[in-house]
């Protein structure tokens, strides 16, 4: 029984690693290899039944009641008046976070079957291997003249939050090999990710990589060498520079025109979109504090555009899709339960990685708040597998504070 109970483990946590390197090579692919290793979980959960508690604490628990709410939402606001839509965003999500916390719950619970160095050694290999294959699946494309390259996802910004965590996932599995060699092929990974974010044009992500790949390796090291620093900071100089005129400065002239011309009363623009997107959900939040339907998030934002806010008509262009911020989002439909939930899943999870010590899960968790200030990513099918894939992976990596 015990060989059998080893065996599942191993085969959830192979199927799993399989998933993350596939993220940005095949998107269905990726899911496939994600539902086969919840299946396996659950299936290894029902051989160590005897064994199941609820403490410690899990990080499975939060996501769990992500998904619970946005199924609870559905099923009051959406469910009565379209039936059962399987092609809900929300109704999808709810689904894979809920799927998805039965298999953290499971691989964080018996981390124990498999050694940690061996651990170190299989996460190295996928996430090497998943970065290896995007960077050269991007680089393919940009030499293919696509103007914002995309890999496996067919939306560039989401394929910029993807690879850029995938980036640092597999950095911070090299600084655990404690080689001076793979310190140097870190920094490179570092330099070479950077330029793949100034191809996707994805201005999130171009702003914050490299100051999260600094917190990286702060948190990792706790000190930092001058010389290596210096080196370092030098390359990076270097490429911002060749990369100014071509990728960065039009990215900051756009920047500029956009917010001037929101200023001047017209938002359609990509941030003025965003503005007022961002305006009339929190409207619709406080005019709804117990949550509403899309179809009258949509309704009562028409209405008020009518009513004296023209200058806001940019964000009925997105209000059936999102409002392009997790929390506004959270907001204008669940209202303050959704809002509350929301930072109980980021705060739970950003204080447990501290905890632990566990330095790829504060970086994905700060860079999936950060990015969530800009879009929404847990409603995102191929970001919201592979953020949840890495969350169940990297339980392995949390240490006790000595």
């Amino acid at each position: 029984m015990e060989k059998i109970k080893l065996r599942l483990y191993q085969l959830t946590l192979i199927l799993s690693l399989i998933s993350l390197m596939l993220t940005l090579l095949s998107s269905g692919k990726q899911r496939e290899f994600f539902y086969i290793a919840i299946y396996a979980s659950i299936i290894g959960l029902v051989f160590e039944y005897k064994k199941i508690t609820l403490r410690p604490f899990s990080i499975a628990l939060p996501i769990l009641l992500i998904g619970l709410l946005n199924l609870g939402w559905y099923m009051v606001y959406e469910y009565h008046s379209e039936g059962l839509n399987t092609y809900s965003d929300y109704l999808g999500a709810s689904k894979k976070l809920i799927l998805a916390s039965i298999l953290i719950f499971y691989l964080d619970r018996f981390k124990h079957y498999v050694n940690q160095t061996d651990f170190n050694k299989y996460f190295l290999f996928a996430a090497g291997a998943g970065f290896v294959l995007a960077t050269g699946y991007g680089l393919w494309q940009a030499s293919q003249g696509m103007g914002r390259v995309e890999m496996a996802i067919n939306r560039a910004t989401v394929s910029a939050y993807v690879y850029s965590v995938l980036s640092l996932a597999f950095v911070y599995s090299l600084y655990l090999q404690k080689n001076i060699k793979l310190y140097i092929t870190a920094g490179f990974t570092i330099l070479i990710s950077y330029f793949v974010i100034l191809l996707t044009g994805t201005r999130a992500a171009m702003g914050l990589y490299l100051l999260l790949a600094i917190v990286l390796t702060l948190y990792h090291f706790r000190r930092i060498h001058l010389k290596s620093s210096m080196i370092f900071i030098c390359i990076v100089a270097g490429i911002i520079i060749v990369s100014y005129k071509p990728l960065i400065s039009p990215k900051i002239k756009q920047t500029q025109i956009e917010v001037e011309k929101y200023q001047e009363g017209h938002d359609s623009t990509s941030l003025g979109a965003r503005f007022s997107m961002w305006t009339v959900g929190i409207q619709n939040g406080l005019a709804h504090p117990l949550g509403q339907s899309m179809e009258d998030r949509a309704l009562w934002t028409q209405r008020y555009i009518t009513n004296g806010h023209s200058h806001l008509a940019a964000s009925l262009k997105y209000i059936k899709v999102h409002l392009h911020n997790e929390f506004i989002e959270k907001y204008s439909l669940q209202g303050l339960p959704g809002l509350a939930i929301l930072f109980f899943f980021y705060s739970s999870m950003t204080i447990y990685a501290f905890k632990k010590r566990n330095g790829l899960l504060l970086t994905t968790m700060l860079l999936l708040i950060l990015y969530g200030l800009t879009d929404v990513i847990l409603l995102s099918s191929e970001a919201l597998i592979f953020f949840m894939t890495l969350f169940a992976l990297s339980t392995s990596f949390s240490q006790t504070k000595r």
